[in-house]
C-alpha cells in the first residue's frame, strides 16, 4: 500500500460501516425510518418485507409513488417530481438527528479522520454512501490550512472520467445526497431492487468501465464494507479474473477483539482471497488509525519505526526457472508491486542460442554482460530496500545453469562476485530473498521457446532445469525456496499460486551471497 500510495496508485473504497460511529442509520434502520416518514406511511410493510432490504426499498418507493398519482402534468414531469420527493424523504431519514456542525458529527469518530491525508493524495476515493461527510471533512481540512479551494470534487456518473485531477476526488456510484439542500444532489439514487439490478446490468455492459479500470490499476483499501453490493462484487471479481496478480486490502472492522473467531476469520479471509483477490485485515478502530499513519509516513520515519518492531519490511521474491518456464509472464501479473524485469538493458547478441551453440568468444562476452546485469539489478534492490514487496524476474544464481562445463562454475562465481562488489565496495553482497521456482515440462518449454525464436531443444531445457534445481536447492535456509509445478496450468493459475506465497505464507529469505561464495570455493559440488 505504501508503494502504491507513493506512486499515486492507491485509493480508498468506503461503505456504510464508516458511518456507524457517527450515528448514521444502518441500511435496515434507514428503510424503517422511511417507512415511518409522514409522506410514506408504510409501517405495515416492515413486517411483510421478508427483510430483503432492496426488495423492501422497492416496495416503499412503489407505495410512495402510488400515493402520488400523475395529474395533468406530463409523464416526464411527474417522474421528476417523484424523484425529487423521494430524495427529500431519504435525506430527512438519512440525516435525522445528526448535528450540522462537522466537528460535533465526528466527535465519536474512531478512524475516519486519520484517513483524510490519504484521501487528499489519492487519485480517487470511492464511497457507496449517499452522504457528504468526506467532502465536509476535506473542506474543514482545507480551511484549517488556509487553502483557497474547498479541497474536493464530487462525481457520481458511471461513465465519468475519474482521474480529472489528483487528490480529493470523491466518487459516489450509488448516488449523492449532501447535507445542505443547497448543494446539488445526484440525479438518481441506487437504492431499490430495480436500480441495483440496472446498475449491475450497466456494469456488465461496460457503463462502469472507468470504475473497473480503477480497480484494475489501483491498489485499494476497502473500509466499512460488507461485500453485499452486487456491482462492487462483480467489479472485484472481474478484476480478479483478468488480473490475478493484482490485490486489494479489505478491512473487516473488529469492534471487540476478544470476540474474534479464528476459524470463521480464516474461512472468510480465504474466500475473499480466492474469489475477489482481497487480502483481509481484521482491525480495530485504533489499528485502522495506525495503518493510515503507516501508509503515509515518510520513508525515513517508516524505516526507523519498522526496524524496531519487525524482522523484515522489504520482501524480495525472485521468480526463477528454465527458459520459457513462464517467469516473465508471471512477473507481469504483479505490476502493482515493485517489479524488476529479466534484464535492465536490451539482451546481448546471441543470447537466443542454447549455450552449446555459442563460440568461446561469444560465451565470454555474454558472461561479462550477464555479470554486469546481475550487478545492476542488485544495486536496484539495494537502492529500493527501504520497504515494500519486490517481484524480480530471474535471480543472480540463474547464470550457472547456462555454464555447461561444471568445472567453470567456480570461475563464473568469481566473475559475478567481482561484478557485484567491484573496487573498494568489497562488502557489497547479493541481496537475499525468497526464491519461487517455476518447474515445467521440457516439451512445453521447448514449444514456447521456439515460438520466441530461441534456438534450443526439450532435452537442453530439461538439463537446464535440473541445473537450476541443483543450484537453488542448496540455498539456506531451505524454507527460502518454494517450488511451483506450472505444468498444465494457465498463466493466471500460476500467478494465483505465486500470490498465495507472497500474501499468505510467512516470508523466509535465502542467502544468495553465501551460496555464491560457496560455489566460488567448491564449484559445482558446493
Amino acid at each position: 500500500m505504501r508503494q502504491q500510495f507513493a506512486r499515486e496508485k492507491f485509493g480508498l473504497v468506503f461503505g456504510a460501516g464508516i458511518g456507524v460511529d457517527l450515528k448514521f442509520p444502518s441500511w435496515d434502520n434507514l428503510l424503517e425510518e422511511i417507512a415511518k416518514h409522514p409522506s410514506v406511511q408504510a409501517e405495515q410493510l416492515i413486517s411483510s418485507s421478508g427483510r430483503n432490504s432492496t426488495t423492501f426499498a422497492q416496495q416503499l418507493f412503489q407505495h410512495y409513488a402510488a400515493k402520488n398519482p400523475a395529474t395533468s402534468k406530463t409523464p416526464r414531469m411527474h417522474e421528476m417530481e417523484l424523484r425529487a420527493g423521494w430524495r427529500s424523504i431519504v435525506h430527512d431519514c438519512l440525516y435525522k438527528g445528526l448535528p450540522e456542525d462537522i466537528d460535533k458529527l465526528i466527535a465519536e469518530d474512531k478512524y475516519l479522520t486519520s484517513l483524510i491525508p490519504l484521501i487528499k493524495k489519492s487519485p480517487l476515493t470511492v464511497t457507496y454512501n449517499f452522504d457528504d461527510t468526506l467532502q465536509r471533512l476535506l473542506l474543514r481540512d482545507s480551511k484549517s490550512k488556509g487553502d483557497q479551494t474547498r479541497g474536493y470534487r464530487t462525481l457520481w456518473s458511471g461513465n465519468a472520467q475519474l482521474h480529472a485531477r489528483s487528490g480529493g476526488v470523491i466518487y459516489h456510484p450509488n448516488g449523492f445526497l449532501p447535507f445542505s439542500r443547497g448543494e446539488r444532489p445526484s440525479d438518481h439514487l441506487v437504492f431499490s431492487e430495480d436500480s441495483f439490478a440496472d446498475q449491475l446490468i450497466d456494469s456488465m455492459a461496460g457503463r462502469y468501465a472507468s470504475l473497473a479500470t480503477h480497480f484494475s490499476q489501483t491498489t485499494c483499501l476497502l473500509v466499512g464494507l460488507s461485500l453485499q453490493d452486487p456491482t462492487l462484487k462483480h467489479l472485484l471479481r472481474q478484476s480478479a479474473v483478468n488480473f490475478p496478480g493484482h490485490f486489494h486490502y479489505f478491512v473487516k472492522y473488529v469492534r471487540d477483539a476478544t470476540k474474534r473467531n479464528d476459524i470463521s476469520d480464516k474461512a472468510e479471509a480465504a474466500a475473499n482471497f480466492n474469489v475477489y483477490n482481497l487480502q483481509t485485515l481484521f482491525l480495530t478502530g485504533e489499528e485502522i488509525n495506525s495503518l493510515a499513519r503507516l501508509i503515509s509516513l515518510q520513508d525515513q520515519e517508516f524505516t526507523a519505526l519498522a526496524q524496531e518492531v519487525v524482522p523484515h519490511f522489504s520482501f524480495r521474491y525472485f521468480v526463477v526457472g528454465s527458459v520459457a518456464a513462464g517467469k516473465s509472464t508471471t512477473v507481469n501479473y504483479f505490476r502493482s508491486l515493485w517489479t524488476q524485469d529479466e534484464w535492465t538493458e536490451q539482451r546481448a547478441p546471441n543470447m537466443e542460442k542454447a549455450p552449446d551453440l555459442l563460440t568461446e568468444d561469444e560465451i565470454i562476452k555474454i558472461d561479462n554482460w550477464v555479470a554486469e546485469q546481475v550487478n545492476q539489478k542488485n544495486l536496484n534492490l539495494i537502492n529500493t530496500a527501504s520497504a515494500g514487496i519486490h517481484v524480480i524476474d530471474r535471480a543472480p544464481l540463474d547464470a550457472f545453469a547456462f555454464t555447461l562445463n561444471k568445472e567453470k562454475w567456480s570461475s563464473k562465481a568469481k566473475l559475478i562476485r567481482e561484478a557485484v562488489a567491484p573496487g573498494l565496495a568489497t562488502n557489497r553482497k547479493l541481496m537475499p530473498g525468497h526464491v519461487i521456482f517455476l518447474e515445467n515440462d521440457s516439451e512445453v518449454m521447448a514449444e514456447r521457446a521456439i515460438s520466441l525464436h530461441k534456438k534450443t531443444t526439450a532435452t537442453k531445457l530439461n538439463d537446464q532445469q535440473k541445473a537450476l534445481l541443483h543450484v537453488y536447492k542448496k540455498l539456506k535456509p531451505e524454507a527460502g525456496v518454494s517450488v511451483i509445478n506450472a505444468f498444465q496450468k494457465s498463466p493466471g493459475e500460476v500467478a494465483k499460486e505465486v500470490a498465495n506465497i507472497i500474501f499468505k505464507e510467512g516470508y523466509v529469505e535465502a542467502d544468495m551471497h553465501e551460496l555464491l561464495l560457496n560455489i566460488e570455493e567448491k564449484g559445482y559440488d558446493a
